[in-house]
């Protein structure tokens, strides 16, 4: 007994001397495969770095019937065809008001037009194919623009009924790289308004109208505008700052030299401007995507096994991705496991997905989630409690090697012990961080598990084993 004691005693002692050394050689290394331990001591007792890749994630697709998208900073305007997500379309909906102190108008002045001003800047997001003209229409809110008595704020779903009519329309095309538009205006595009509009607006401020001179009375009476794509166009969807939406007035001063003259109604109660995005995914994989059929439910998840055997996040869309692992903690009941030393996943999105029209997201925040399917804190990497957004590795020649990569280890450290079968039922969360969340249409496609395995999403658990592993 005394002999089989020291001998124990000496080999805890050489494994705890050699687990500082274990980890360092791990970070020097993405799959380690030494075996440690027999190089110094001819018998079973040693230990190894075992790998499992093996553990098979259950992927679904949570849809969000809303999101919020009011006060972003855009009005994003604009529709295209995805061959995975159909037709995505977004409209933005906004008020406008005179200036506080309109100019004064004689009589010897003349009106001249009315047009809606926006402009895409460089940094503005957008999605979908730039060659493409893109019509945009303008119509006057047909409603009271307001929050109802229930209503926390407006959201990706929420919309006001418009007048049929439209106030103007205008098609052109934008390079977003320069930027530039086919308008010849530079980064402006310009949606001449109806005259009849712009004559009224002008002999309103001409008479310094209450209309014009109180900003609660214009509100009641010119309730908001609604930008929207053209029915039958397809291009893109694009950005423009709501700090150059304007309707502008033109007219002529004139003097002794006739001089152009405008007024600008500028876009008011920004956290009241909201884009309205809708989805048509006829044809597509995501028709069969589970949706909430009452106010209040949590939001459903759809097995990848129902969508074409990959899952999709598009945040802005309300589309995000959920994994998890119900066979986890098998490696926990290996009879040679001893600890986790370290966890990755590994996200690939599906070769063929994506290009430089069809663009991923430079970012996938990673969270918690459980049964509910609702986004909890992120699911921070070791030593850091920030969150992680896959440091995306896009190679458009290899796409075997374009890749999110997370650290997992808490999260698997926790779950592979956990033998609670009710409970919170844990998982993660895929989804676009804020605040590109509800300004970015781009799109990841993610392969389940019956692909290849290099083309899958990935969990690679690395544990330590106290002898060799067969």
């Amino acid at each position: 007994m005394t002999i089989i004691h020291n001998y124990l005693k000496r080999e805890w002692l050489f494994l705890l001397s050699s687990i500082p050394a274990l980890f360092l050689l791990v970070g020097c290394q993405k799959q380690p495969t030494l075996n440690f331990g027999s190089t110094y001591i001819a018998d079973n007792g040693s230990a190894d770095i075992v790998l499992v890749d093996t553990t098979t994630p259950i992927m679904s697709t949570v849809y969000v019937d809303s999101t919020a998208t009011a006060g972003t900073g855009y009005l994003m305007v604009g529709n295209y065809q995805d061959s995975y997500l159909g037709k995505v379309s977004t409209r933005a909906f906004l008020q406008v008001a005179p200036p506080a102190s309109p100019p004064t108008i004689t009589l010897f002045d003349s009106y001249d037009s009315i047009a809606l001003i926006m402009r895409f800047i460089r940094s503005s997001p957008y999605y979908g194919d730039s060659t493409l003209q893109q019509t945009y229409t303008v119509n006057q809110v047909d409603s009271n623009y307001q929050l109802g008595s229930l209503q926390r704020g407006f959201f990706s779903n929420s919309r006001f009924p418009i007048d049929p009519t439209p106030l103007g329309s205008a098609s052109v095309a934008i390079a977003p790289n320069i930027p530039y538009t086919t308008q010849g205006a530079g980064d402006t595009v310009i949606i001449r308004l109806r005259q009849d509009l712009g004559q009224q607006l002008y002999t309103m401020i001409y008479n310094r109208s209450d209309t014009i001179l109180n900003q609660t009375k214009w509100l009641a009476w010119f309730n908001g505008l609604c930008v929207s794509p053209g029915t039958n166009s397809q291009g893109a969807i694009y950005g423009f700052a709501d700090t150059s939406v304007t309707m502008r007035i033109y007219y002529r001063e004139n003097s002794v030299v006739s001089t152009q003259k405008f007024i600008d109604f500028k876009e008011t109660n920004k956290s009241f401007q909201f884009n309205n995005v809708t989805t048509d995914w006829t044809g597509t994989a995501l028709a069969n995507l589970a949706k909430p059929t009452q106010y209040g439910q949590p939001p459903p998840a759809t097995p990848s096994t129902s969508t074409a055997n990959a899952s999709y996040i598009q945040t802005v869309g309300g589309l995000n991705v959920k994994l998890t692992f119900p066979s986890l903690n098998a490696i926990a009941h290996r009879p040679d496991y001893l600890g986790v030393l370290r966890a990755q996943l590994t996200v690939r999105p599906v070769p063929g997905s994506y290009s430089t029209t069809w663009r991923l997201p430079p970012q996938i925040g990673l969270y918690s989630t459980d049964q509910n399917n609702l986004i909890g804190p992120p699911i921070p990497g070791v030593g850091t409690g920030a969150l992680q957004t896959g440091s995306l590795e896009l190679d458009y020649f290899h796409p075997l090697n374009t890749a999110y990569v997370y650290d997992v280890t808490n999260f698997v450290k926790a779950e592979i012990t956990n033998t609670v079968i009710t409970g919170t039922q844990p998982g993660l969360m895929l989804s676009v961080p804020a605040p590109a969340n509800t300004t970015t249409f781009t799109r990841a496609v993610l392969a389940d598990p019956t692909y290849p395995v290099n083309q899958r999403v990935t969990l690679s658990v690395y544990y330590i084993s106290l002898y060799p592993h067969n």
